[in-house]
């Protein structure tokens, strides 16, 4: 039996009958995806975030059941709910988003990931570090989450439409508002670092902070003030030697 180190499958000289079976383990178990990067770097960035809500935040919760569940409450707007009872707040596509229209106005060639359809070219720089169709990015995103729980943060609140010519409510819409001064946390992890990686994440971020997060900007809600943190460059060897550590202590118990 010949052993095959599967991280390596690019740099060994493979005999012609095993081609076929290594082309079959390859497309089978995806490994190209995991060596795509190329020659993977040692280190890593992990930038600690912090956002504080300035005004009221719509973010809407994605899971169908949910949506359905508060809708019969009379909710047609509700927060995004972690397990353990957090809020949640993508902000993935707001952070790509807004670097998308800032470098393309200072003059740069960079995807626009925003119309309907669109894959993103995957070669680009926002492609390099945000990913496209079919091409993984090297960051590694969180959705923000509240320090609090939802039911400190979170009021229910209904939005009426008046008719104006006969002066009564014609509709009514109820909705999870995230209250102003609500403290979340999250991080980046970004692989194979690249000098620009920093500029293009506070590009982003200085776009959210300009113009909002998340639903009804136009009237007042989504303001919210999102930083960098802390900035940590970690190592893969870190993580042998924290797991080492933690063995230790696990084994030590017994």
């Amino acid at each position: 039996m010949i052993g095959v180190d599967l991280c390596n499958l690019s740099r060994i000289t493979i005999p012609s009958s095993l081609s076929n079976n290594l082309t079959f383990i390859r497309q089978k178990y995806k490994i190209k995806r995991y060596i795509g990067y190329g020659e993977m770097d040692n280190e890593y960035m992990r930038y600690g975030l912090e956002m504080k809500t300035l005004s009221t935040v719509i973010s809407g919760e994605i899971k169908e059941e949910e949506r359905r569940r508060k809708e019969r409450a009379g909710v047609h707007l509700p927060c995004r709910i972690t397990a353990d009872g957090r809020v949640a707040v993508p902000i993935y596509g707001a952070l790509r988003g807004y670097a998308e229209i800032a470098l393309r106005a200072s003059g740069e060639d960079v995807c626009d990931t925003g119309g309907k359809g669109t894959k993103g070219c995957g070669k680009c720089v926002l492609c390099d570090l945000y990913g496209s169709l079919g091409r993984r990015g090297r960051a590694i995103i969180d959705d923000m989450r509240s320090v609090e729980n939802y039911d400190k943060v979170v009021k229910k609140v209904t939005h009426i439409k008046l008719n104006r010519e006969e002066g009564n409510v014609s509709d009514a819409l109820g909705a999870e508002e995230i209250q102003e001064g609500t403290v979340f946390t999250g991080n980046i992890v970004v692989l194979n670092p690249k000098e620009r990686d920093t500029e293009l994440i506070n590009t982003g971020i200085e776009g959210i902070n300009e113009f909002g997060l998340g639903g009804w900007l136009t009237r007042g809600r989504g303001r919210v003030e999102l930083k960098i943190a802390s900035v940590e460059r970690r190592s893969w060897d870190t993580l042998v030697k924290e797991a080492r550590e933690k063995a230790k202590e696990l084994l030590g118990r017994e």
